[in-house]
Order: structure tokens, then sequence, then C-alpha cells
């Protein structure tokens, strides 16, 4: 949990009266605290949210029709940078329009789309199964068929990818119909999908209200990232491109209206973490999560002191705060867009290294937001009023009181090799979760063998996918 300092408290960071940056102390140079550590901050916080402002304003100057140049911001001017909101984004509207909202509303046919997009993230290729299969649903999915589909595209054009956020390909017994190849990307994320929905995904995640679980359980799966009981691997030791994707398909799914939930909380990635470290310098690595959550919380503060309005703001419809997954997404870009705003500040790349931006590709018409949508700060409201201001109860004449688990989030091997589960309790929330050895769970076996039986239930579709 963020810790901040007395001159930067989140309560603070709620007014949207006018103040100066001397009134403020958060301009560069200023020394704040955050998770107990003295973080000196650098031009770049200021590069942050007027950056933002400005990549909004262009969105908006797109959207009504004005002419080329939108900007007199060089940067902006000659690169290209995705929006603010990735909501925004064109194959995100893309995703929301044809993709969740076409075709059978069914929960789990939602997502096996959603999945499916996601596994190759180019339009082209969907359009490809879409002109061979008619409706693309879970209830008629066969491997070889999709399969088959696939390589003759890749034999013809190599072209099944687009350029990002593409998931991890775990090695799940996918081999090219033509042996001289073997394996292929394309054969194993059939596959990857195929397990995911054998395992009810899906259904899942629907029991789930935190976005934070949601995460944990999608990286059981393979190459997702901590896979099943005996192949544990910590969240910091994942390769930086399968933890961007990974994370870009749990955003995906929580659009889907079934799943949607606040977008209250991120992971910070690799270019947003390189980003705090040009604003905080290197001492917040280790704190990446909490150094995010205090520029969520202190963003009035800061939009106030570089005399941005709150109509100049970025927003969607009539929502002015940025989520963390708002923020976490911008600050990827900021990061990229420093590299020419501040060669002084040196990072783990120098150069910008994405196509010049053309003017010629016309805007979206409109923008369409998922069905169900809540803005965070309405969540954060609504939380806030059902928070409990004393521990679940517990039945008093209980000689040995006990509280309620909920459900186990994950697990992790401890010490001498012992596992370590990590369970959420009844009325509580994930920040009061806590590591408990098996033998605690004595008390809940329901709950450990439900835990149990779903890695297992993973582990065979994974032996069966590799053995087909």
């Amino acid at each position: 949990m963020a810790r901040f300092s007395a001159t930067s408290t989140p309560s603070a960071s709620r007014s949207r009266t006018a103040t100066t940056k001397k009134d403020l102390g958060l301009g560069p140079g200023s020394i704040v605290d955050i998770a107990g550590r003295k973080l000196k901050l650098s031009p770049v916080i200021n590069t942050l949210f007027l950056w933002m402002t400005e990549r909004h304003a262009i969105h908006q100057r797109r959207l009504a029709g004005q002419p080329w140049p939108w900007t007199d911001d060089p940067i902006l001017q000659q690169h290209t940078f995705t929006n603010v909101f990735r909501i925004y984004d064109r194959v995100t509207q893309y995703i929301i329009c044809n993709v969740i909202g076409k075709g059978d509303q069914n929960l789990h046919e939602t997502c096996f789309r959603v999945i499916l997009f996601r596994c190759f993230n180019r339009i082209s290729t969907w359009e490809l199964l879409l002109a061979h299969f008619g409706e693309l649903t879970w209830r008629d999915f066969n491997l070889a068929a999709y399969e088959a589909v696939l390589y003759e595209e890749y034999r013809q054009n190599n072209r099944l990818y687009g350029s990002s956020y593409i998931l991890p390909a775990p090695e799940l017994g996918g081999t090219s119909l033509d042996e001289s190849k073997g394996k292929v990307n394309y054969a194993n994320h059939l596959r990857l999908l195929k397990v995911m929905m054998e395992t009810d995904l899906p259904g899942q995640l629907a029991q789930l209200s935190e976005l934070s679980d949601a995460w944990e359980r999608i990286s059981l799966y393979p190459g997702m990232g901590a896979f099943l009981s005996s192949q544990y691997v910590p969240l910091c030791h994942l390769l930086a491109f399968p933890f961007v994707n990974v994370h870009r398909l749990l955003l995906d799914l929580n659009m889907v209206p079934e799943l949607t939930r606040p977008e209250d909380w991120a992971i910070c990635g690799p270019g947003a973490e390189s980003c705090l470290v040009k604003i905080f310098g290197p001492r917040v690595k280790g704190a990446y999560n909490e150094a995010l959550a205090w520029l969520q919380q202190t963003q009035d503060l800061h939009f106030a002191r570089l005399g941005i309005s709150q109509e100049r703001r970025p927003c969607i419809g009539s929502t002015y705060e940025l989520s963390p997954v708002d923020l976490e997404h911008s600050l990827c870009e900021c990061d990229v867009y420093s590299r020419k705003a501040h060669p002084e500040i040196k990072g783990r790349r120098q150069h910008i290294g994405r196509r010049n931006f053309s003017a010629n590709r016309p805007p979206l018409p409109s923008v369409v937001l998922p069905s169900g949508w809540c803005p965070v700060a309405e969540a954060v409201k609504a939380r806030a009023r059902m928070k409990r201001t004393a521990p679940p109860p517990v039945d008093p004449k209980d000689p040995d009181p006990a509280w309620a688990l909920s459900h186990i989030v994950k697990q992790a091997p401890g010490l001498q090799g012992k596992m370590l589960y990590l369970v959420r309790y009844d009325g509580y929330g994930p920040e009061d979760d806590l590591w408990l050895p098996e033998s605690d769970l004595m008390d809940a076996p329901e709950l450990l063998a439900e835990w149990q039986g779903l890695l297992e239930q993973i582990e065979r579709s994974v032996a069966t996918c590799r053995a087909e």
C-alpha cells in the first residue's frame, strides 16, 4: 500500500481549487516521500501531465474535423503515440464494436472471441477467419480447421500477427502442417485458447470482483505467468514482452459486460517503470506500484500547478480522473516521448524507433464505450461507501473465533518447499490478503480442494493438447 508524505496526502489531492507551484512543492526538484523513500522529482513529472493534456487535445481536434497539424509540439507532429485512454485506440474500438459487440452474447462465446482476437491482434487475421467460418464460436471451434486456414495464410503471406500486444505462445504441441517448419506460434496460440476455454476461464473470471484477482487467475495458464503448482515463476522474472501483453488481454476481457470491473488497479510494465525512474530517480525501483498510486492520487494537484484547467484535462465523457490503468499506459508513452524531450535524462533506450506520424489516415468517426463501463472515480466512491468500519463479525461464543475465507488468490513455494497460499477473507479487499501455509487451511478443505482441482484441470488440458 502506498505511503504519502504530509505535503502530498490523498485527501489534499481531491481539491480542485486553483493553486500555485510554490504552494504545492510538487514540481521538478521537490522531494516527496513514497513508500518511506525520499525521492527527488525531475522535469519529466511536468512532461507527463503536459504530454497527456496535449495528446488528448490532438484526439479531440481530430474528432472535431480540424485540419492538420493538430499541435505545435514538434515531437507529437513527427512521431506516432497512442491515445491517453486506450479505449480510444483504433484496435480497441474494433474489439468493442466487432469482436465483443457482434455475435453470440453468451459470456463464454464473447470471451472466446476476445481471446482469439488477442492471440493475433490483427484485424485482417480476424476477418480472414470470419470469411472462412462465418460466426466464430467456441461451440463450433475445430482446432484442425482453424490451423489449416492459418497455415495457408502463413504460407502465402507470413502475416498473421499485429505489430504489438501479442500473447506469448507457450509450447503446447502445436506444429506446422508443413513438418519442415517445426513449431509455429499460431498453432500454439490456438491450443492456448483451447486450454483456457476447456478449463472455463470465463466462468472463473465471472466469480472474481477484483481486477488484480483476474490477473492472478489468467497467470495460472502456460506462458501467462506463474504456471501451476510445480512451475511457479516470480512476477519479476517474467519477460517484459509477455508481461505487457497478458495485461492487455486482461483489460480486453474486462470490456466484456459480465466481467467489467473498475480499472482501479494496474501493474507497471517495463515502459512505465522506465518512465518512473526518469521522474523519481533510481531509488524508486522496487516501489513502482506505490509511485503509480502517488501519481494517481495527486493528479489534480499536478494539473492545477501547471495551469491546466479542468476543461483542458484528459477526460472520458464527464470523468476527469485518470485511472491507474490510464496512467500506466501514459507513462509508457511518455517514456518514449521523453527520449527526445529530455535527452539528458538517460533511460534504457535513447531513440524513438517508431514510424513517423502520418496525417493521411482518417480518424475514427465516433468513439464507443463498452457496455457497463464504470469510470474509476465513481467506482472508488462506491467502494468507499461500502467499506467496513470494523472487521467482519465472528461468533463471540466461539472459544477459537475465525474469520471466513472467500477464496485463494494464488500460491507460491515457501521455506523448505512447502506451499504457501495467498487467501482473501470475506468482507476484506486485496490489501488485507494473507499468506498461509497449507496446515492453516485444514478448516477449509473445500476451498483448498477447489483450488488444487483447478490446477489439475489446467494440467490435464495442457497434457491433452501436447499429446494431440
